[in-house]
């Protein structure tokens, strides 16, 4: 669960604690975001679970609810947690409010710092009328108002999965580089086209399947298989798409930080790890990456990996690892070799 999925839960269990605020009732949807102690006040109702990312659907699923990535059905209340994007939060709005029941119950809750002004403006062209309360560095908004379906259907469709401009890549807003592919995974796939690949091998935090399908394209491949770990369904949605017709390509929706899960080692790792969670810089988070590759890596195998410039990686690769040479240094990254 990130910073900011904590700090959203906790400010909805501060607001549902309020005497003068209703606990929801009757048939919720929750998008996204993971469970809590604000839970306990909507106990009893008929609860759905809309999650993409891995981790919050375990967390779910521990609970006894198994979230779903589509509904169809009507809502008398949705929660909508939302996230850093302002494009993906729109295209949720826009399509979850069309399943609110007549005079249902919309809710967003949203770190701050993630652009709460911003999000209130957009719900507020939405909604006829919305109530603000801020809590725990999050604000929530909440109305009962009617809404403008045109406005609705139109940020809906900003969710359509497409290609980015110039690329046959498909993605959707909310997945890591969904507008333009990542200058540091570009400046890691010239180096890879010119590499020979041959048996097994990872894609760790594969995204929409940029490397791997740069990979599965260089010339002198023998690839057996290639597995792609992806942290969020809709990413690997994409991947399956952008590679298809790739049978060797793989897919595991897994968060990499709780580990992986294979039937062999591998020969080889790519990746190009994150490195922040909620607008917080976290090396920690791609530290754990490496360790994971040097675990999942047979003898002597290779690991390819791409990272900004200033992150600390270096010390941790030569304890992990028996050998590592710089390959590249360009436009604020840097990519690294690493032999196991």
């Amino acid at each position: 669960m990130t910073q900011a999925t904590q700090l959203s839960a906790s400010a909805l269990n501060f607001y549902f604690q309020q005497e003068e605020i209703p606990n929801p009732t009757g048939k919720i949807l929750v998008v996204q975001g993971a469970p809590g102690p604000w839970l306990n006040s909507i106990e009893g109702s008929d609860i759905n679970v809309i999650s993409y990312i891995a981790n919050e659907n375990s967390l779910w699923t521990q609970k006894g609810i198994t979230p779903v990535q589509e509904t169809s059905e009507k809502y008398d209340t949705i929660i909508h947690f939302s996230t850093k994007f302002a494009t993906e939060n729109l295209a949720q709005i826009g399509k979850f409010s069309q399943q609110l029941k007549p005079n249902g119950r919309w809710m967003s809750v949203i770190p701050n710092r993630m652009g709460a002004s911003r999000l209130k403006k957009d719900i507020s062209k939405l909604f006829s009328e919305v109530e603000t309360c801020s809590k725990s560095k999050c604000r929530i908004f909440d109305t009962s108002s009617e809404f403008d379906a045109q406005l609705a259907r139109k940020w809906a469709s900003l969710g359509r999965v497409k290609a980015i401009n110039g690329t046959n890549f498909r993605t959707t807003p909310g997945i890591f580089s969904s507008e333009k592919v990542d200058t540091g995974s570009l400046l890691l796939a010239d180096i890879l086209k010119k590499e020979s690949f041959y048996g097994s091998g990872a894609d760790l935090g594969a995204a929409y399947g940029f490397l791997s399908k740069t990979v599965l394209d260089t010339p002198r491949n023998r690839i057996r298989e290639i597995v792609l770990y992806e942290l969020d369904k809709r990413a690997l949605d994409c991947a399956q798409q952008n590679l298809a017709g790739h049978d060797n390509a793989l897919y595991q929706w897994a968060d990499v930080t709780a580990g992986t899960h294979h039937v062999r080692k591998f020969d080889w790792v790519i990746m190009n790890p994150p490195f922040h969670e909620a607008q917080d810089q976290s090396f920690e988070l791609g530290k754990t990456f490496i360790r994971e590759a040097a675990r999942i890596l047979k003898p002597g195998g290779s690991l390819y990996l791409v990272a900004n410039l200033h992150l600390p990686y270096e010390e941790l690769i030569r304890q992990e690892f028996r050998s590592h040479r710089l390959l590249a240094e360009d436009k604020g990254f840097k990519c690294i070799f690493a032999r196991a």
